[in-house]
């Protein structure tokens, strides 16, 4: 290692040159001090003068103001929030209506307002003066509030969602629809003058007169249970199992189309009309079973047949 350099001064008391101790020391604490100096001198101009230099550093009065700014901005932010929060909950009676049209309970607004209820908020009470703080806790309050209330109301689509698409199935399945096209006969729907034994009797479906072999359609979705001769009064008979506890019966056929097994969709051709069985003449006996439960089938007829027309004809047939 190569020897360090020695600097010597002449001293006049001892008359002789003496080595220089610790002068790289002083002179480090000298430069030191110099430059904080010149720096805090800098810095003192530089925001007497508006931040002349550009470094970034801002006044009292212009902290102030930003302050101020940025309080005002977090106001007019929360009153944003609460327009978007209250635009949200009017959207709760078009969800309400919706969940009624797929037949799903209405959620009340206690039930709504314990799903988006308060969280604790973070406080910075002791770092930022009391009225920042609080604009501040307002603020995530009301985020706290909007997320919820998004995320409940999110919730509460996809079940009308998932219920409408579940209802359309269960729709699709449902005897809707005239199976035959005819003329309803007075044999109605519930008590009646049996025609072949002259005394009343329940009828438990309606019946739709035609001509032999006039097309049958399926009035459902659903699977062929039943086809072929029953060996009782009703002669050549079907039944569609329709699912969500429907059935449907057809009687009096000349010849079925659709066999055991088979599914079938609303509107296929599933049989023909006829004359067999305890019958009077040529006309379709069809019956609506919903859960072991006979059914009045004019009532469940939504395609283009007038109920109000069908229950005057079958008024005036009896007369």
């Amino acid at each position: 290692m190569a020897n360090r350099k020695k600097l010597f001064f002449y001293s006049n008391e001892q008359v002789s040159y003496v080595e220089a101790k610790g002068y790289r020391l002083k002179i480090t604490s000298f430069v030191v001090v110099l430059t904080v100096a010149s720096l805090f001198v800098l810095g003192f101009v530089n925001n007497s003068y508006g931040d002349i230099l550009g470094l970034g550093f801002k006044t009292t009065n212009e902290l102030t103001t930003e302050n101020t700014i940025l309080k005002q901005q977090i106001k007019e932010m929360n009153e944003q929030m609460n327009n978007y929060y209250s635009s949200i909950n009017s959207l709760a009676h078009s969800d309400n209506q919706l969940r009624s049209i797929v037949n799903l309970p209405k959620i009340d607004l206690e039930t709504r307002q314990l799903g988006t209820g308060g969280a604790a908020i973070e406080s910075f009470a002791g770092f930022i003066s009391k009225d920042a703080d609080e604009l501040i806790g307002v603020s995530k309050q009301l985020l706290h509030k909007l997320n919820k209330e998004v995320e409940f109301q999110r919730t509460s689509y996809e079940q009308i969602y998932q219920q409408y698409e579940h209802n359309k199935v269960v729709f699709s399945s449902m005897p809707a629809i005239k199976p035959m096209v005819g003329t309803y006969s007075y044999h109605g729907f519930g008590l009646r003058n049996d025609p072949l034994i002259g005394s009343l009797k329940k009828h438990e479906g309606v019946d739709i007169h035609g001509d032999v072999g006039t097309p049958i359609y399926a009035t459902g979705d659903g699977e062929i249970e039943f086809t072929g001769p029953t060996g009782s009064g009703y002669g050549v008979a079907l039944m569609i199992n329709h699912g969500y506890g429907y059935k449907s019966w057809y009687a009096h056929l000349s010849k079925c189309i659709a066999r055991s097994g088979q599914k079938v969709k609303r509107g296929t051709l599933i049989a023909y009309s006829g004359n067999t069985g305890r019958s009077t003449g040529p006309h379709l006996h069809y019956e609506v079973i919903r859960n072991g439960e006979k059914q009045n089938p004019v009532e469940y007829f939504v395609d283009d047949v007038d109920y109000e027309k069908i229950r005057a004809q079958l008024v005036d047939n009896r007369k």
